[in-house]
């Protein structure tokens, strides 16, 4: 607003608690009701009824007491302010700007608001853009109430008109954003709409679009996946057609991207789906042959992100150069589905048999690492014809401690797991443990760290982790009659030699392998010791 000499500038500071500022100067106003009083008439912006505004600011008292109150607050404020700024007549009263140059900063993020409304690229957007994205921006007179109903629903009002319109111009300021390529603003500006609103499907679409324009795959997936976990527990539903439709795009984006960039790898074989209760499983398959060989690794799956990895690149072909190979996400993890979904040993369980019968075979042997051998057990034991036979490698039969079971980390551990890996979420959290071969191959653990991040959203480990925790298998060994390789690892820091030897103990005609080395990961290692044996037992059996 112009200022004009002579004239006193009198600002009202909104944000938060509400104070006056007159010339510069910070007013020490101690009357609750004559702050309330300027707000009424500065928000109002016209003359108010005395009997209007005695009634709104004393409920309680009668008429006549109620403008005699008022009165004297009006001496009382103008006192303070050392000017006339409030004046009326008999019947009402007002703001005199003949005197005075009146603004609020509650005022000016409104003005900026409507501005981004009317045309968000227009010279002067940025700073009204700068205006609205503030912290505070949408705070109307917090912390300000009376002992009037009247005027509390009042300054409620306009503290939900406030929020309506930042939400509304800050949707239309962060699609403009998005569609002139501003990927850094436009995130901001969605970030911050989902703030005031968690629910805007404008929002979540343009952040999961702007971070794909600046090729963060990880922020990507999270933006998705926080989107899923506010909608599911909110609404009770999946993400809305245009949330979806802007994650398709931004995978797209994405993966043109890492084309033109990466170098040259083996073309990732063709992804198909396979339906369950909760949605689509996501599986690849490579090779051919009479044997099928469903390959379930642990907790952490993403058939893309494992395919970007040579060490298991170069083990698919391999099987593959003998049998028909099988990759797949578990449901919750990876590219299957991921919202409202199951997490239980009995899912997993039925993703593979949907894999299955996706595939069109009777029967499948089972390559199980990690968790993925404590499924593929139920699965053998739950659908015995068929299974062919198990290759377990790095498995156990129970996930925690028990006093027969001295092999598994406690609750307590994985408690603390759980937690390193939230606190830290997005770093390779455990390489070391899980590969300490490769400890120091920083490839190998920028692409750890991307598997963690694209295999499971940070509010998803913990449902994931938990069912884990969940997993025994041990009533099952005894009634397997199923050909079962077990390899293990001696030095294994993940699953201890000790629960290998009591799978075979349990398998009736199990043959348990012990192999020197320290790595959890099957890829990760000498993988040719690992292999081999596998591949002279199914042909073996077979033959």
């Amino acid at each position: 607003m112009p200022q004009t000499l002579g004239r006193q500038q009198v600002q009202l500071q909104c944000k938060g608690y509400p104070g006056v500022v007159v010339d510069g100067q910070a007013v020490d106003l101690r009357l609750k009701r004559g702050i309330a009083l300027l707000l009424l008439l500065f928000e109002s912006a016209r003359r108010l009824a005395r009997a209007q505004i005695a009634e709104t600011l004393w409920p309680d008292v009668p008429a006549d007491v109620g403008r005699a109150r008022l009165r004297r607050l009006c001496h009382e404020m103008n006192t303070a302010l050392r000017g006339t700024l409030l004046v009326g007549d008999a019947d009402t009263v007002w703001l005199d700007t003949t005197v005075a140059d009146i603004d609020s900063d509650v005022a000016q993020v409104r003005r900026s608001a409507r501005a981004l409304l009317a045309s968000p690229a227009a010279e002067g957007a940025g700073l009204c853009l700068q205006t609205v994205l503030a912290v505070d921006a949408h705070q109307v007179a917090d912390g300000l109430s009376l002992d009037s109903e009247l005027f509390n629903d009042w300054l409620d009002a306009r503290r939900n008109d406030q929020r309506s319109l930042l939400v509304r111009a800050l949707g239309c300021a962060a699609e403009q954003l998005e569609a002139s390529g501003q990927a850094g603003l436009a995130a901001e500006a969605a970030a911050r709409l989902l703030v005031l609103e968690p629910l805007s499907d404008t929002g979540h679409a343009v952040l999961i679009g702007a971070r794909a324009q600046v090729g963060d795959a990880a922020a990507v997936e999270a933006a998705y996946f926080a989107c899923a976990d506010v909608m599911r527990s909110e609404l009770g539903m999946r993400p809305s057609a245009q949330i979806e439709a802007a994650y398709q795009q931004a995978l797209v984006r994405l993966r043109a991207a890492a084309s033109h960039h990466a170098p040259l790898v083996s073309r990732l074989p063709p992804i198909r789906f396979a339906d369950t209760d909760d949605g689509a499983v996501a599986f690849l398959t490579l090779g051919s042959g009479d044997v099928t060989l469903i390959v379930l690794f642990g907790l952490w799956s993403h058939v893309e992100v494992a395919w970007e990895e040579p060490a298991i690149r170069a083990i698919l072909e391999r099987l593959a150069r003998r049998w028909r190979v099988v990759l797949m996400d578990r449901r919750g993890t990876g590219l299957s589905e991921r919202v409202a979904v199951r997490h239980s040993l009995s899912a997993g369980v039925e993703d593979v048999e949907a894999v299955r019968r996706a595939l069109g075979v009777d029967q499948v042997w089972l390559l199980g690492s990690s968790v993925g051998g404590t499924i593929a057990i139920d699965y053998a034991h739950t659908h015995p014809r068929h299974a062919q036979g198990l290759l377990l490698c790095g498995a156990g039969a129970r996930s925690t401690w028990d006093d027969d079971y001295p092999w598994a980390p406690t609750t307590e551990q994985l408690d603390r797991w759980l937690g390193e890996l939230r606190t830290a979420w997005g770093q390779a959290t455990s390489w070391g443990q899980f590969a300490p071969s490769r400890v120091h191959d920083t490839e190998g653990r920028d692409w750890w760290a991307r598997m963690l991040r694209q295999s499971l959203s940070r509010n998803g480990v913990s449902p994931v982790l938990r069912a884990f925790a969940g997993m025994d298998v041990r009533d099952r060994l005894p009634r397997l009659r199923l050909p079962t390789l077990i390899v293990q690892r001696r030095g294994d820091r993940i699953v201890r030699e000790g629960a290998a030897r009591y799978l075979a103990e349990h398998i009736a005609g199990s043959t348990l392998l012990v192999l020197p080395g320290e790595d959890h990961l099957i890829w990760c290692g000498d993988t040719d010791a690992v292999l081999e044996p596998m591949e002279r037992f199914v042909s073996g059996q077979r033959w």
